[in-house]
């Protein structure tokens, strides 16, 4: 399904690899503290830093297996310092301070007891996200540590991407 990308979007800004499991359709919870009254279009932005330390397959063998197919966790690559090339392009769902993917966030509820496993922690607000697609290309960008608002430039370069 193809849903198109209006003036009223928001970004966000997840750090990889989890990032990486939202945009590859693992993911379909943000685990945050606070709750969010938003619902509508979503920018999906790689922060730019990875956490070494996520287990992926933990959470999802499918989804660390879809991480070794493209490379493992050593290929993740910041977008704002890649310089494109004919004879490699990295994978875009990899990159550091991009976006990635778009999404839906469709909800917020507060963690109840084994809700939106395994992605889900407790003592969270689990953000529902829902008609995710990732990006043919990822779009270099800065985020933010909040939902933060898109301007026309990045809309437009995310379309380009798609």
């Amino acid at each position: 399904m193809t849903t198109d990308i209006t003036t009223d979007v928001r970004g966000l800004t997840i750090r990889q690899p989890w990032a990486f499991a939202i945009a590859e359709g693992y993911k379909a919870v943000e685990n945050r503290t606070r709750r969010t009254n938003y619902r509508g279009r979503l920018l999906i932005h790689a922060g730019l830093r990875h956490d070494s330390t996520v287990p992926i397959v933990r959470y999802s063998r499918d989804a660390a297996i879809r991480l070794d197919e493209l490379g493992g966790s050593g290929n993740f690559w910041e977008a704002r310092r890649h310089v494109p090339s004919a004879l490699y392009q990295p994978h875009p769902t990899l990159a550091l301070g991009a976006v990635i993917a778009t999404a839906r966030l469709a909800g917020c509820h507060e963690a109840v007891d084994g809700c939106c496993a395994p992605w889900g922690f407790p003592d969270c607000w689990h953000w529902e996200l829902a008609d995710v697609q990732p990006l043919q290309r990822a779009v270099a960008h800065t985020g933010a540590l909040t939902l933060w608002r898109v301007d026309q430039a990045l809309t437009d370069a995310v379309k380009a991407a798609r």
